[in-house]
């Protein structure tokens, strides 16, 4: 059985990326020993590669700007963002800066900003939020965002080699998870499909159809799957996770493959439906010919509370996907 943790899995890539490229720096705030990042993602990492670490004053703005510089003189940067929220301090060396010198110069910039995303740790307003929709449609910068049925190690792989801007987002609560395997459960078949930033498929084992497909990434997979297991065990309801990777660039073709005969479509997302990603899949999907029943779920346009009650009134959880699998049934 695989018991390999998310954030060791994300540790030992970027060991090996800094091993074996001497190209790889890496940039943030309190990332070198003994503290190791916000979330410990890089601790050991300067010990063992002194110099390639870069400690950064308290300017994200500043130190992605930097990146930036160093990505045009032909370098590998790979910025911590301490908290997602804080994508909002870097948006202009993003927005105004490197996707610019992208289109405008043909520039091929390896530039990789990390950052978690993702509420239910009792963080508050400004430190639980998952905003990468503020990223979404910007030319020449790409979001990808691993989930435990993944591997996000390889997926920084290719990231880091792919000569573009990629925010690549980790959820808070995946770093103490295990990665979710064939080896991982008895009931559930996994899968992964298309090129280097694969879409995971898992499916009851065995199941001839699917009364319910859900299409979901990154932070809200870990609540489908508990839901697409709870179901099947009380209710023998067979639930299909269609779960991406690259959630900027989406093969609409391969997801309506994977839905199948199944008419009932949920999208669950972690940030604001409203306005959301779920919105534009939904849009793929229609254009694309399916004309099943789709239902979107995901955060309230509301401010995200420090308390659990609150977290769980306005965030994502397994209830709501639960919820929103027996709505669609009974429509």
């Amino acid at each position: 059985m695989n018991d390999e943790l998310y954030i060791d899995n994300i540790r030992n890539s970027l060991a090996y990326l800094l091993a074996n490229d001497e190209k790889i720096y890496l940039l943030g705030e309190d990332i070198v020993d003994p503290y190791g990042g916000g979330f410990k993602v890089t601790k050991s990492l300067s010990t063992r590669f002194p110099g390639r670490l870069l400690p950064m004053p308290m300017s994200e703005q500043a130190y992605t700007g930097f990146a930036v510089g160093m990505a045009l003189g032909g370098l590998k940067p790979i910025v911590e963002i301490m908290f997602g929220d804080f994508l909002t301090l870097t948006l202009d060396q993003l927005l105004n800066h490197a996707s610019k010198f992208c289109g405008l110069y043909d520039a091929k910039l390896s530039l990789v900003v990390r950052t978690p995303m993702g509420g239910h740790r009792g963080y508050g307003a400004t430190h639980s939020q998952s905003i990468e929709r503020i990223l979404f449609g910007i030319p020449h910068i790409e979001v990808i965002s691993p989930s435990i049925l993944h591997n996000p190690g390889e997926l920084l792989l290719a990231s880091v080699n792919s000569e573009h801007v990629i925010v690549f987002i980790e959820n808070k609560l995946d770093y103490s998870r295990k990665l979710f395997t064939n080896d991982s459960s008895n009931l559930l078949s996994i899968k992964k499909m298309g090129g280097i930033y694969p879409i995971a498929i898992s499916k009851i084992r065995d199941a001839d159809n699917v009364d319910v497909a859900i299409i979901t990434y990154g932070g809200a997979v870990p609540f489908a799957l508990e839901a697409q297991q709870e179901l099947f065990m009380n209710d023998e309801l067979a639930i299909k996770l269609i779960c991406p990777s690259h959630i900027t660039s989406l093969d609409e073709k391969m997801i309506i493959g994977e839905i199948g005969q199944c008419n009932r479509v949920l999208i669950a997302e972690e940030g604001i439906a409203e306005f959301g990603w779920g919105e534009h899949v939904t849009i793929l999907l229609r254009e694309a010919g399916y004309r099943g029943t789709i239902k979107r779920i995901g955060a309230t346009k509301e401010i995200i509370g420090a308390s659990e009650a609150e977290e769980n009134r306005i965030l994502l959880t397994k209830n709501k996907i639960e919820e929103g699998i027996y709505e669609l049934l009974r429509e």
